[in-house]
């Protein structure tokens, strides 16, 4: 059984970044897949704090909710993040998410290595700019950085001229690509 874990950085239930995880989940339910949406913005997450303490140790030393998150990630094959994009950027929820995700790798001299194994992720944006590629710098780098993580970059969908909750209902193609990607990921046709 193929697990999806999906990770919700906006705090709009409903929204934009939810549709595109919803289409994804119905693709992926057409075969039996597990699938977990877990709401960031209803977690009790506080920043890093910078002590090192996962550098040592497979777990972080703040006893909050990403004691469960942790435990998610591990179990999962496919890590989805979706965030809107807010002053060029993830959202906070996702920013904290983010840096919170150090225990997942260990360092050996300078490299990272993942204490995990290596997960399938996807990357979904929602931004109110027209054009996909205005970001794209910027989605490039996050995906690079999570690497060291265990998070393995297979794709990324990206919701342009998001200026309503609801906008991305109107986006055939893209609702489309996403019903597609759930699809391979239940027919675990997803190569590495």
């Amino acid at each position: 059984m193929v697990r999806i874990l999906a990770l919700v950085g906006s705090p709009r239930k409903g929204g934009n970044v939810d549709t595109i995880i919803d289409e994804i989940s119905k693709g992926a339910k057409s075969k039996d897949v597990e699938i977990k949406k877990i709401y960031l913005n209803d977690l009790n997450i506080k920043g890093c704090q910078g002590c090192l303490y996962c550098r040592k140790n497979p777990v972080c030393i703040i006893d909050d909710d990403m004691s469960k998150i942790y435990k998610l990630i591990e179990d999962a094959e496919y890590i989805i993040i979706g965030t809107p994009v807010y002053i060029c950027q993830v959202s906070a929820q996702t920013k904290l998410l983010l840096d919170r995700l150090y225990p997942l790798t260990e360092i050996d001299k300078f490299k990272h290595k993942p204490r995990f194994s290596n997960k399938k992720l996807i990357m979904i944006y929602s931004q109110a700019a027209p054009f996909s590629f205005i970001f794209k710098k910027y989605f490039k780098y996050t995906a690079k950085h999570l690497k060291g993580m265990g998070l393995t970059h297979y794709k990324t969908l990206i919701s342009t001229k998001a200026f309503q909750k609801d906008s991305t209902k109107n986006n055939k193609k893209l609702l489309e690509k996403a019903f597609a990607l759930g699809q391979k990921i239940a027919n675990n046709v997803i190569q590495f």
